[in-house]
């Protein structure tokens, strides 16, 4: 009769603990503690449900990783309240000074900035505040009044991009950087748009995808490369206020309105976008950060919802090996 050691070249592990699911792919192994034989799997990219926030929110910012993220600001009503997700809960930390929505914000869990947004009454703001694990500290005013900006999500509080946005009359153009101390207005984007649908990148390489602009929803992507935007390949479905994660070379955006509310995800390989899985729940107004295997979008419509979504590009799981 063949054994396992005749057919792969070695026997089977004893082990008292299972190893972390990313390293076990393709590896059997027996569980002395479980009394069980185990396997590790890797399957498709896949969106799976967590922690919902403690509140509810649409046009709300995120910033930080899938394990170690922050989410601030949203409507309704107004709020500067922040939770901070530990990557399957999330608690209510210290809030923001200046309560908003459509806020433009990035960074990291322990070092991030929120910038500009809504406040009704009176209106578009420009205040930005910086956050420092614990607390937000408000800091240099943005240049251009604005609400629903995209912004460099990968950012940090001393280098930090903002574009496009509504300003009134309508959407602008509009960049600026920020040095830790005030705000610099760059190159313009090259389409006037407000709620992109995925912004995300570093201040010195950032992508603006989708958003609403003459004459209405679209599907144009932008690729800031430190001096100048230059127009990329189109998503495959031009949306709005969706959200997104990565970088110039490795992104995703998820969900939007295209008009109606949507949860389809397209990955970015630097070259082109492809369709992969879709959010559980379609929804738009939402906040993303982490990367392109590894994200959470969070919040959103309809009508402010406290959903968080996990992303894993592939999914690693372990198994119990059953004989039948």
């Amino acid at each position: 009769m063949a054994t396992y050691k005749g057919i792969q070249g070695y026997t089977v592990q004893k082990l008292s603990a299972d190893p972390d699911k990313t390293e076990a792919s393709g590896q059997l192994w027996y569980n002395s503690s479980a009394g069980k034989f185990k396997i590790g799997t890797e399957s498709a990219a896949a969106w799976a449900a967590s922690g919902s926030l403690n509140t509810g929110r649409s046009e709300l910012g995120a910033a930080g990783t899938q394990s170690a993220a922050i989410a601030f600001a949203g409507e309704p009503p107004n709020t500067g309240k922040t939770e901070s997700f530990n990557g399957s809960a999330w608690t209510e930390v210290a809030d923001l000074n200046q309560v908003r929505y459509a806020v433009a914000g990035g960074g990291t869990s322990t070092a991030a900035l929120a910038a500009a947004g809504y406040n009704y009454p009176p209106g578009n703001i420009a205040v930005a505040e910086t956050w420092d694990g614990s607390t937000w500290t408000e800091v240099g005013d943005v240049n251009t009044i604005r609400r629903s900006a995209g912004a460099s999500q990968s950012g940090t509080p001393t280098a930090f991009l903002i574009f496009g946005g509504n300003a009134p009359p309508g959407a602008t153009t509009d960049t600026e950087k920020y040095n830790g101390t005030a705000w610099t207005e760059l190159a313009n984007l090259t389409t006037a748009r407000y709620q992109p649908s995925g912004a995300f990148g570093t201040s010195t390489a950032a992508l603006c995808c989708g958003g609403i602009g003459p004459p209405d929803t679209l599907a144009v992507v932008e690729e800031w490369n430190g001096a100048s935007w230059t127009e990329i390949a189109d998503l495959n479905t031009g949306r709005s206020g969706g959200s997104g994660a990565g970088t110039v070379t490795a992104g995703i955006v998820m969900g939007g309105k295209e008009p109606g509310k949507t949860g389809k995800t397209e990955k970015w390989n630097g070259t082109s976008w492809t369709e992969v899985a879709d959010l559980g729940t379609s929804k738009s107004e939402s906040a993303g950060c982490g990367t392109s295997t590894i994200a959470l979008t969070t919040g959103g419509t309809p009508p402010s919802d406290a959903i968080t979504e996990l992303w894993n590009d592939p999914v690693f799981a372990i198994k119990t090996v059953t004989l039948s």
